[in-house]
């Protein structure tokens, strides 16, 4: 029971699961349930304590997937283990990597949470496959996904085009949705998180330089392939 006073967290929902319903835009996955636990204040600004609070109290209620739009320049001893044992738990984590990047490929600027090894880490592209100069970079990115000029869902009503990882990581978090989704579909399992992860990483459209790379990790998610491999497991 909480407002968006601040008009990220809507669009970041909208992108995962705005309606398919012929207005406005149409989520990711549009028929997934989505759990809304506020962790930032009206500014966007926040405790990592708060963050960690969040994380456990969604996987309470029944969260398979986390989408975290957020992230920090410093480790948490807090942030860490409330993370860890999400992963512990089996819900797949999905994190922005940060807007902090240089374009430099020796530096590491990916934020926390997605630093750690267990989250699924998320760079940013333009439509025509460039990562903007923002989109954090280091050996701990994995996927990348559109993130710039995204339009979705704003409160009050409207629709607005706004850019980020932020925007990239849902991107990621509704392909996760429709992995589980179509299992559960013909009767099988939920994948664990290292399992996604695989699924993510070996199905990617590679990029950039060939191979892995710390401005796309394994290149630009591809939600039809990745599909299609988790239902072959």
């Amino acid at each position: 029971n909480c407002a968006d006073r601040n008009g990220h967290g809507t669009h970041v929902a909208g992108i995962i699961a705005a309606s398919l319903d012929n207005v406005g835009v149409a989520g990711v996955a549009p028929k997934v349930k989505l759990i809304a636990v506020k962790v930032l204040s009206d500014s966007g600004s926040g405790y990592y304590s708060d963050i960690a609070e969040g994380i456990i109290e969604a996987v309470k209620a029944g969260a398979a997937i986390l989408s975290m739009s957020l992230g920090g320049p410093s480790d948490s001893s807090v942030l860490r283990d409330a993370s860890y044992w999400a992963y512990q738990q089996g819900a797949v984590q999905v994190v922005a990597a940060g807007n902090s990047g240089d374009g430099n490929p020796s530096t590491d600027n990916v934020s926390y949470p997605a630093r750690y090894s267990w989250v699924i880490a998320v760079a940013a592209v333009d439509q025509n496959g460039v990562v903007p100069t923002w989109s954090s970079d280091g050996p701990e990115v994995d996927v990348a996904a559109p993130g710039v000029n995204i339009l979705s869902t704003y409160p009050g009503g409207r629709y607005a085009y706004m850019s980020g990882t932020s925007m990239a990581t849902p991107h990621v978090t509704g392909v996760v949705a429709l992995i589980q989704a179509i299992r559960l579909a013909y009767g099988k399992r939920l994948l664990t998180p290292d399992e996604v992860y695989q699924v993510l990483t070996t199905t990617a459209r590679d990029i950039g330089t060939p191979g892995f790379d710390v401005f796309t990790g394994y290149g630009l998610v591809d939600a039809y392939a990745a599909v299609a491999s988790a239902l072959a497991k």
